[in-house]
């Protein structure tokens, strides 16, 4: 069976309206952020830093609720509600590729009232431990995207999630990709010509995106359209749904 469209979405400063380990570090007291704390990740990648703010911050008297109260207390992105039940309606299927974590992710979609319009979510495994310790998994270990950091590869889940649907017999006619940073540019290199990114206003990604390359192998094919409000992305694909649904 054909589904119009797949729309993969980022999650921090995306669907959320801020970085969610960002804001879980913010717990952790001035004094205790230490310069070489500041700089492990440069070393050890990012999961492996933040893995080390949530053992400082279970040190530091932070528990597992204040945690998850901050985590909820960020709002969505604006008009990224509207439009997460807009493409819910109308058939679509979406899906979050994300370096945050499953914790942070799936409790704050499930507090906005939005997990029932994510099929699926790939990201970094996270879990409280019996001490109240928040663990972050790797969600993988890859060495053959140097776009894209050690412990996901977004372009690798993209593909590949493309695939096993396929293999299950769902062929999408148009993907779709919504981001904001960096690590998103390898996902939006993956889109062909017959598809859409969309790169968040004054965000790394549309500056990316605004300086393309000069290495062919890195060029752009997908139609890209910026957003500031979950709406701009909602008018190009009500469009896009619309076409398509007119070619039956």
């Amino acid at each position: 069976m054909n589904r119009r469209l797949l729309i993969a979405f980022d999650f921090d400063n995306t669907i959320a309206d801020d970085n969610t380990d960002c804001v879980i570090r913010k717990l952790l007291p001035d004094e205790k952020y230490t310069e070489s704390v500041k700089s492990m990740y440069l070393s050890t990648g990012w999961t492996a830093y933040m893995g080390k703010i949530c053992e400082l911050l279970h040190e530091n008297g932070i528990t597992a609720k204040q945690i998850i109260d901050a985590v909820e207390n960020i709002p969505a992105a604006p008009g990224m509600d509207e439009l997460l039940n807009q493409l819910y309606s109308s058939d679509c299927e979406t899906i979050v590729i994300s370096d945050a974590n499953s914790l942070s992710i799936n409790h704050w979609l499930r507090c906005k009232k939005l997990d029932h319009t994510i099929a699926r979510v790939f990201t970094n495994p996270a879990r409280f431990d019996g001490e109240g310790v928040l663990k972050i998994e790797m969600y993988h270990k890859q060495d053959w995207c140097k776009l894209s950091s050690v412990n996901l590869c977004k372009g690798y889940i993209l593909e590949d999630y493309i695939q096993r649907r396929k293999d299950e017999g769902v062929e999408f006619e148009k993907i779709a990709y919504v981001g904001d940073g960096r690590n998103d540019f390898c996902p939006v290199l993956k889109l062909s010509e017959n598809d859409l990114a969309f790169p968040r206003n004054d965000f790394p990604l549309q500056k990316i995106l605004n300086n393309p390359s000069a290495d062919k192998s890195k060029s752009v094919s997908a139609k890209i359209v910026s957003w500031s409000d979950g709406m701009d992305i909602w008018k190009e694909l009500n469009e896009t749904i619309i076409d398509l649904k007119n070619r039956k």
